[in-house]
């Protein structure tokens, strides 16, 4: 067997981070995991995640566990009254499932820009729609291990974030 005196590579700038992780919200109602899954796999401060939750990595390494609460403030925000509005109910004429809690992305016309926005209620004539973040004004308990922390490859590096279809052989 041989002894390696070589330190974990830890997080840091434009690390491919590979970590399991449980997301709860501030009453203990579980939001995401990665629980039966992959792990997931990011670039470090290339803006895949949270800043806040970046800023809380910074340094871990393999094998690390690391439990971080973030607040709204520094999460997805507070949500906005003006983030809400009521649409006619026939542009949502090409959607056959149409129900409260769908996420559906609209695009502007005018500009060709689009976004998520959440259906938060159906009426008569028109359909309530939310695009806040679904996150935005929730305490978010983030519960981590760092599986794997590694250099990019230089695709990675040229693309600006990790792959996850052929990671590079150990």
């Amino acid at each position: 067997m041989i002894e390696s005196d070589a330190t974990p590579m830890v997080i840091d700038d434009n690390a491919v981070v590979s970590m399991s992780y449980r997301l709860e919200n501030g009453a203990g109602e579980l939001l995401d995991s990665s629980q039966g899954q992959l792990p997931l796999v990011y670039m470090h401060n290339s803006n895949a995640i949270l800043a806040t939750l970046e800023r809380e990595l910074t340094g871990r390494a393999k094998g690390d566990s690391v439990d971080v609460v973030i607040y709204p403030e520094d999460g997805y925000g507070y949500a906005k009254e003006e983030l809400v509005q009521e649409l006619p109910k026939e542009r949502f004429s090409d959607i056959s499932d149409l129900a409260v809690g769908l996420r559906v992305k609209a695009t502007n016309k005018e500009n060709s820009e689009s976004e998520m926005m959440t259906v938060t209620d159906i009426r008569e004539d028109t359909v309530v729609v939310d695009t806040n973040h679904p996150l935005a004004g929730q305490v978010l308990h983030f519960s981590i291990v760092i599986v794997d922390v590694r250099a990019p490859t230089s695709g990675e590096l040229a693309q600006g974030f990790a792959s996850t279809t052929n990671p590079p052989a150990k």
